[in-house]
């Protein structure tokens, strides 16, 4: 008797339905998660069992290398309103003003620098070298030769980063870091003013080797223009 043949079954499987599911997910993820900005220098910051979370916007972050070297990031609401760029733009307006009252050498920016500044995630040089700082952005490699001077590594040895800070008890006299966080105080956006009144609005980013006189410098420069509540950022503490 013959061996009865078993039809064979195609081994053809449809994967438009896969596809379409791996699509959105895609998506969903792109639109959702939240983008790290990149920083002048990288951080470790120390380790502490507590689990409060900074909030997401309306609030400055002041980066302290372990060099004493200090950057600002602004972080502001998500609305049309008070968008990153334009209280940026304030704030370099406001800032300047401060700055232009107590020196003879006047700083001013033009309507383009304003716009690339607008656009940084993390700034600090000097007001002095804040131009010519965003002039790069119209050169070829542009970024690439801003993010050098803000990390240091420029070959121009007269490029400075950093916002100049320093040991000062006078209000009225303000260095550069005090000029910067003044003129975040003064901002119109009330969530932020708000939030710096309450101490979460400032957030302070120092490394976990950074000495403690230089985080106790940056304290008391902003205890001297009585902003004297303010926040750490550490990394949770591993389980021993």
């Amino acid at each position: 008797m013959g061996r009865v043949k078993i039809a064979k079954k195609s081994t053809f499987i449809d994967m438009t339905a896969m596809s379409d599911v791996t699509v959105l997910l895609l998506t969903f993820f792109m639109l959702t998660s939240t983008f790290l900005a990149k920083e002048p220098t990288t951080v470790i910051t120390p380790p502490s069992v507590s689990t409060e979370k900074v909030q997401e916007t309306n609030f400055v972050q002041v980066l302290v290398s372990p060099e004493g070297k200090v950057w600002l990031t602004m972080n502001n609401d998500t609305s049309s309103a008070w968008s990153n760029e334009k209280m940026r733009m304030a704030l370099l307006d406001k800032v300047s003003e401060i700055y232009n009252e107590s020196h003879k050498n006047k700083v001013s920016f033009t309507p383009l620098q304003k716009q690339t500044f607008a656009k940084l995630g993390s700034f600090g040089v000097p007001l002095s070298q804040m131009g010519e700082f965003l002039d790069l952005a119209n050169q070829q490699e542009g970024q690439t030769k801003m993010d050098k001077w803000l990390s240091g590594e420029d070959e121009n040895k007269n490029h400075i980063t950093g916002i100049p800070i320093s040991w000062n008890s006078d209000e009225n006299n303000p260095n550069e870091f005090q000029m910067w966080m003044k003129a975040l105080r003064q901002t119109e956006n009330d969530n932020l003013a708000q939030a710096i009144k309450d101490g979460t609005g400032v957030a302070i980013k120092g490394d976990q080797n950074t000495s403690f006189d230089i985080i106790h410098m940056v304290m008391d420069n902003l205890q001297t223009i009585r902003m004297n509540k303010f926040t750490f950022l550490t990394a949770l503490k591993a389980e021993e």
